[in-house]
């Protein structure tokens, strides 16, 4: 749980230095795979993008005390390093604006990484402090949305880009990742938060079709944006539901 103490304390260089090496590795690693996978350079762009956040929930989750600057700062470092060995090792040349953009990127999306793994972190213990708006969780919509929005597109575009699988196995891989996203929101959750993984479930759908639109240009009609809705619910709920049972049993074990 982060104390009043915890939060005085300054920056932890320690995990800076770990979240940029992560970082890095994450990301050039994901990018170089999504290059060699597809023609369009917005995908490789749009999941090494996405490592700074899976970057920012580890270092969030991981390190001890309340560490949301730790994970930001090194979101910039790692951002930095990568550009220059995407240029030097695989001859990638960002156009200018990228290059003025990309740190600043780095750092909001591995900020909204370290606040996720924050809620992962110290859910249980800040359970008293939790509060509802509106019959909803909030912190656990948003949380549930980010994590979900990740595990979407690596599902997809990951196990594409290994199992090269065709329409069906896209959709279950959409599907399992709702699932798995709605486990981690019960299980990782005080109290029950069914309805918040079912609802985060939604929202990460309506991002995704925002990102297809504005990524590829694509318009998609409005009968598989309202199926998508249905089915992101049915097993974000179906996830959520499974993940509070797993958390009821640990308790038990733990009386």
């Amino acid at each position: 749980m982060a104390t009043e103490t915890q939060k005085g304390i300054g920056l932890q260089w320690k995990w800076i230095g770990i979240g940029t090496v992560i970082g890095v590795v994450i990301t050039t690693f994901l990018f170089q795979i999504m290059s060699d996978t597809f023609n369009s350079f917005y995908i490789p762009l749009f999941i090494g993008l996405l490592s700074f956040v899976i970057m920012g929930i580890i270092i969030g989750y991981k390190s001890p005390g309340y560490t949301l600057k730790e994970p930001a700062i090194a979101g910039v470092f790692a951002m930095g390093i990568t550009i220059a060995v995407l240029h030097y090792v695989f001859d990638y040349n960002p156009p200018e604006g990228q290059m003025i953009a990309a740190p600043f990127i780095a750092f909001v999306l591995a900020l909204i990484g370290g606040w996720v793994g924050e809620e992962l972190q110290g859910s249980h213990e800040r359970a008293a402090e939790t509060k509802k708006v509106g019959g909803f969780e909030w912190a656990w919509v948003i949380t549930g949305t980010v994590v979900g929005f990740i595990l979407n597109n690596i599902f997809v575009y990951g196990l594409f880009a290994l199992l090269r699988f065709g329409v069906a196995g896209i959709l279950i891989s959409l599907g399992t990742s709702f699932i798995v996203a709605g486990i981690i929101v019960g299980y990782k959750s005080p109290g029950v938060t069914v309805k918040e993984a079912a609802l985060a479930g939604v929202l990460g759908v309506i991002i995704n079709f925002f990102f297809i639109y504005y990524g590829f240009g694509a318009m998609l009609d409005m009968q598989y944006l309202l199926i998508s809705l249905a089915g992101a619910f049915i097993l974000s709920f179906v996830g959520g539901w499974v993940g509070e049972e797993m958390q009821k049993r640990k308790e038990s074990r733990a009386k």
